[in-house]
């Protein structure tokens, strides 16, 4: 109940009082009017008695409730000061939590591009495995390479020096056998060899000049034929004379000659069969087959 509710039941109760009173009063006077006079100033005692009990309580309890109003104004006062608080926390606490939320918004995102980033790097890094492992494969195959090659090299080289060995002693026996064949006056000259050991090519010419020794005899004859003809140092050539020459008579075979010196366009060669029908002078013919 509030104050003002408790006010006016004590006003009742105050009134109740009065108004029993007089009432008691009237109905005393009626009877017997001193004792009533009496009865009446005892009770207008005893009322003034519980007016003035009555008042007392009012005051002790409007005092006190004076008192529990002040202090829950105070309360109030106090209930305000901290509500304005808590508003001021709690808008600063709204204020925070945006806050926290915009920053927890940012670290997601940079939470985000972290995984994506380590992600990349992860896919990065399982693609940079694959081309490791590929090149370790590929060096480990050119090592094996490496060494098969160095392998190859090294019995190379032992065979080069064995061929070096061999070809030394080949160019020693070479050297011993051209000095062999020299001092037993051979060709040491491997195409004039085989050429001399071959028939030399159907060719036709003529004495260009013929030389003659200290006694008188044709020992060198120049003839018109040289290398471009196939000829070479050996070539054995036929030497004859048509009937035709001014002396007259028939054909007739002078002799053999061996070239002893060929050029390109003419050769020198010695007499080595000689024919008793005539000496062999410019003008005769000269044939590698009659």
């Amino acid at each position: 109940m509030s104050l003002i509710g408790k006010f006016f039941v004590v006003m009742q109760i105050l009134l109740s009082v009065t108004f029993m009173g007089f009432a008691a009063t009237v109905f005393t006077y009626q009877a017997d009017w001193k004792g009533k006079a009496e009865a009446e100033q005892k009770a207008k005692q005893q009322v003034q008695t519980e007016k003035d009990n009555l008042q007392a309580e009012f005051d002790k309890y409007k005092a006190d409730t004076t008192s529990t109003i002040a202090a829950a104004e105070d309360r109030a006062e106090r209930a305000e000061s901290a509500n304005s608080a808590l508003q001021l926390n709690l808008t600063d606490a709204k204020m925070e939590k945006e806050r926290l939320a915009n920053a927890l918004q940012s670290q997601t995102a940079l939470v985000k591009i972290a995984e994506d980033e380590a992600e990349a790097r992860r896919t990065e890094a399982m693609a940079q495995r694959v081309v490791n492992k590929e090149l370790h494969e590929k060096l480990t195959d050119r090592i094996a390479k490496s060494l098969e090659s160095e392998d190859k090299l090294y019995n190379l080289r032992i065979e080069k020096d064995n061929l070096v060995n061999k070809n030394k002693n080949l160019i020693e026996q070479q050297a011993f056998l051209e000095k062999v064949v020299r001092n037993n006056n051979l060709e040491t000259d491997p195409r004039i060899y085989n050429a001399q050991n071959e028939p030399p090519p159907i060719v036709n010419g003529l004495v260009i000049n013929a030389a003659v020794d200290d006694r008188g005899a044709v020992d060198l004859v120049e003839v018109s034929l040289g290398s471009d003809d196939g000829l070479v140092k050996g070539h054995r050539l036929e030497v004859w004379r048509s009937g035709l020459l001014e002396d007259g008579g028939e054909a007739k075979y002078l002799g053999q000659i061996e070239l002893v010196f060929v050029d390109s366009d003419h050769a020198v060669g010695k007499v080595v069969q000689k024919a008793k029908n005539g000496i062999i002078k410019r003008g005769d013919n000269v044939t590698s087959k009659l």
